[in-house]
């Protein structure tokens, strides 16, 4: 009998692939060419490799640093592999996991309570199309993941830890491609151009390198076109809407610059003078009201913008001066007042509205206890600014500052608890929190036990807001009312 013997089938020409080779012979995808990702042994030439030149590539280089591929743990909520090398086909996978840890923690984090768009949507939008904004993402989220690991910031001299190195070559590939992205006449450039600011100024603030994070702010304040605020104005208007750039991704520049106030690096305040103040041309506050929380963190801004002016100028005055000029100080400090029962009144107007339509989510009930909490201290220090007694300010006072630190006190606790239950505890937050409020707290408040109590607060949570840091704010705090008390 014959065995009827079966063709073989034809063998497909296998290449070997190259894993320690140039990025295009590694990865990149060439739809355009209809040969999609190349995936060939690279020859490794110094400089570029002959196989993608002489084949008509352009060769994309070679990666510096380049970490080991970590699994996702079971249970992982973040998006899978396949989802986001579907997003980027054209990043390494370690790249790809980093970008996927930004996404699904870094973002919640520096976005804290809010659902601003930039952070939720346009951020991860534009890193699809924008390789600089991208690279920028890589490196922020690389460079947290060092600093969450190691429990501190990141020393900028310590190159021992390859992921630090690894953040710092996707840092400077940024950089790079940002430089050459800036030659467009692309109408969105401009857009991109201030996230890759938000990104580095990010970046320098992990690591402490508070000179080059500052640096990076003014550089995008000039980019988006920020000139020195008119005070009076502010009654009127928000600077930060007067741009043609998302108006989130405009508010969180001008929010970092109005942080800088507090430490004189202001790019937009011009310095308050008492012929500035008699300027004011019968601006008075008006009316607010809110269609969102973010609504009401925007006015917020507006508010502190002012309420940082005015308070700074009263601070340089002594008892004298303020007694020589009281009629037209104490007729700002009536203004901001009004300004402060209008929000007040806003935000109560806004909490029924959410409680009505059943939008009161723990985000939002979050973010109003914050605001609330904000606009207690900003009172405090509007009613307090022309008084020099440090008896009468505790004496009058004291209720209120208890007031500041028990919501503090509650904020902190309520955040740790849910980063045990859900994640990483944070460490950056892009908002203005806890930090500023405690600080001016515990400084004004004559107090030794409730100073105690407010530096507690901040040295269980070491963590940034901004250019704001708890633990030098702690330590700064200290050190000032060891020398008054």
């Amino acid at each position: 009998m014959e065995h009827s013997v079966d063709p073989q089938k034809p063998r497909r020409t296998r290449f070997s692939k190259s894993k320690t080779g140039c990025r295009t012979c590694r990865f990149v995808s060439y739809a355009a060419y209809g040969t999609g990702a190349r995936h060939v042994k690279c020859d490794e030439s110094p400089g570029s490799c002959r196989r993608c030149t002489s084949s008509g590539f352009k060769c994309e280089g070679y990666d510096l640093e380049r970490l080991p591929q970590k699994r996702n743990p079971a249970g992982n909520t973040t998006l899978n592999d396949y989802r986001f090398k579907l997003l980027l086909p054209d990043k390494t996978s370690e790249e790809r996991r980093f970008f996927n840890h930004f996404h699904s923690f870094t973002i919640p984090m520096m976005n804290g309570w809010l659902d601003h768009r930039m952070w939720n949507r346009l951020v991860v939008q534009m890193c699809q199309a924008e390789p600089a904004l991208c690279h920028a993402v890589v490196a922020v989220s690389a460079l947290q993941e060092v600093s969450e690991t190691a429990g501190r910031a990141v020393w900028s001299d310590d190159m021992k830890n390859r992921t630090h190195r690894f953040a710092l070559y996707q840092y400077t590939r940024s950089i790079e491609q940002l430089t050459t992205r800036m030659r467009s006449n692309d109408p969105t450039v401009r857009s991109m151009v201030l996230l890759c600011c938000l990104m580095f100024i990010a970046f320098e603030l992990i690591r402490e390198n508070w000179d080059q994070a500052i640096a990076h702010l003014h550089s995008g304040l000039q980019i988006m076109g920020a000139e020195k605020l008119d005070f009076h104005d502010l009654y009127q208007t928000f600077p930060a809407f007067d741009h043609e750039v998302e108006q989130s991704l405009a508010a969180a520049m001008v929010h970092l610059d109005l942080q800088c106030t507090n430490f004189g690096l202001s790019k937009t305040h011009a310095p308050l003078s008492l012929a500035l103040l008699a300027e004011e041309h019968g601006r008075w506050p008006v009316s607010m009201d809110f269609e969102s929380v973010q609504d009401a963190w925007f006015m917020r801004d507006r508010i502190f913008l002012q309420f940082c002016t005015f308070h700074g100028f009263c601070d340089t005055l002594s008892a004298v001066q303020i007694a020589a000029n009281h009629t037209l100080l104490s007729k700002e400090q009536k203004k901001q007042q009004i300004q402060l029962v209008n929000f007040a009144q806003a935000l109560d107007r806004l909490e029924e509205k959410c409680l009505q339509a059943g939008t009161m989510d723990e985000r939002n009930r979050g973010s109003v206890e914050i605001l609330r909490m904000h606009h207690i201290f900003v009172s405090i220090m509007i009613d307090t600014c022309l008084i020099k007694s440090a008896a009468v300010i505790r004496e009058v006072f004291n209720g209120r500052f208890v007031e500041v630190v028990d919501a503090a006190e509650r904020i902190a606790k309520r955040i740790l608890e849910k980063a045990r239950e859900a994640g990483p505890r944070p460490t950056l937050l892009m908002e203005t929190a806890i930090i500023t409020p405690l600080y001016f707290i515990v400084e004004k408040c004559c107090d030794l036990v409730l100073a105690e109590r407010g530096l507690a607060i901040l040295e269980s949570w070491p963590h940034r807001e901004g250019i704001w840091d708890s633990t030098l704010a702690a330590e700064n705090a200290r050190s000032t009312i060891k020398d008054v008390l």
